[in-house]
C-alpha cells in the first residue's frame, strides 16, 4: 500500500486556503488492477439528482505535482480547494477527468482530495482520452465532452485492455448512460488544447505551479478556485431562470467575471474559439 508522508498534520477540513505543505505521491509502474476501492462511483452517479455536471482536471488545475525524484513526487493542493469542492459537491454532480494514468489518479485523490473524492460520480483517466501517440508515450491529449453526453464507456476505448482485462468499473453507470446533456456540462481545466472540441463548455483556469507564491498580505497569490466558487454561486442563484449551465457561461464569461483580459496566448486562443 502507498505510504502517506506529510511535513505536518494536514487539516483535512480546513476552511480558507491551505498552506504550501505537501504530500508525497508514489510514482507507480504499469501495474493496475482496475480497483477503484475508494468509492462506488457508479452508485454515486445512480443516486445523484443534480442535472448539471462539473468535470475537473487534476494536475495544474486542482493541484501541483513536482517532477519525479527517486520514484516519488511532491503534491500540493491548490489554495481554496476544500471550499471549492464542498460547494461544487453540494450543488452539482462532480467528476474527475485527468490524462494521467489511473494509478496516479488514485494517489492524487486519496492523498489530496479525501474525503471529497468519495462523492464523485465518475473518475476518468487516460484511457478515456484521445491520444495522438502510443498510450505510454508523451502525447497530445483531447478530452471530448461528447463522450460524456453520449454515454461512452471504457469498453469502447482502444486502451481498455492496456493494463489487462478491465474488472468491474467501466467509468459509467449503466443505468445512467447519457444522463447529462452537453449544454449542462462544464469542464475546469488549465489546458485549452485538451478541450479544443468543446471551448464553449470550458472554464480555463491558470496553471497552478507555484504553491509558495503569496500576496503582500501573506495570503496565497493563487485564488482561482475561490473566484470560481463565487462565479458558480452566481449560477446557482439563477439556476431556475436559465435554460442550461452553458447559457450562464455564455451570458457571464468566466474571464470577464475574473476581472482580467486574456493575457496569455492560450487565453486569447480560447476566447477566439468560443466566439467562432
Amino acid at each position: 500500500m502507498p505510504i502517506l508522508v506529510l511535513d505536518r498534520q494536514r487539516p483535512w477540513r480546513q476552511r480558507g486556503p491551505r498552506t504550501d505543505q505537501h504530500v508525497f505521491l508514489d510514482v507507480g509502474g504499469r501495474a493496475w488492477s482496475d480497483s477503484w476501492a475508494m468509492a462506488d462511483y457508479a452508485a454515486n452517479e445512480r443516486r445523484t439528482q443534480h442535472k448539471q455536471l462539473i468535470v475537473l482536471d487534476l494536475n495544474g488545475t486542482l493541484l501541483h505535482r513536482t517532477a519525479r525524484n527517486k520514484g516519488r513526487r511532491k503534491g500540493y493542493a491548490r489554495p481554496y480547494l476544500d471550499e471549492f469542492l464542498q460547494f461544487a459537491l453540494d450543488h452539482f454532480a462532480v467528476m474527475v477527468w485527468s490524462s494521467a494514468q489511473p494509478q496516479s489518479i488514485r494517489e492524487m485523490l486519496a492523498k489530496l482530495m479525501s474525503p471529497y473524492s468519495s462523492r464523485f460520480v465518475r473518475v476518468w483517466d487516460r484511457r478515456f482520452c484521445e491520444l495522438d501517440r502510443p498510450y505510454f508515450e508523451k502525447a497530445a491529449c483531447v478530452k471530448d465532452l461528447r463522450r460524456i453526453s453520449d454515454g461512452f464507456t471504457l469498453d469502447e476505448s482502444p486502451y481498455r485492455d492496456i493494463y489487462g482485462p478491465p474488472e468491474g468499473y467501466t467509468g459509467t453507470c449503466a443505468d445512467a448512460k447519457g444522463r447529462w446533456a452537453l449544454d449542462n456540462i462544464i469542464i475546469v481545466d488549465d489546458s485549452a488544447t485538451k478541450i479544443e472540441r468543446n471551448p464553449a463548455n470550458h472554464i480555463l483556469v491558470s496553471t497552478f505551479a507555484d504553491p509558495a507564491a503569496r500576496k503582500s498580505d501573506g495570503t496565497p497569490a493563487d485564488d482561482d478556485l475561490l473566484r470560481l466558487k463565487q462565479y458558480l454561486e452566481g449560477y446557482v442563484e439563477r439556476r431556475d431562470t436559465l435554460p442550461s449551465l452553458l447559457a450562464y457561461l455564455e451570458e457571464t464569461p468566466w474571464l470577464q467575471f475574473r476581472g482580467s483580459q486574456p493575457s496569455t496566448g492560450q487565453e486569447q486562443d480560447h476566447q477566439s474559439a468560443i466566439r467562432a
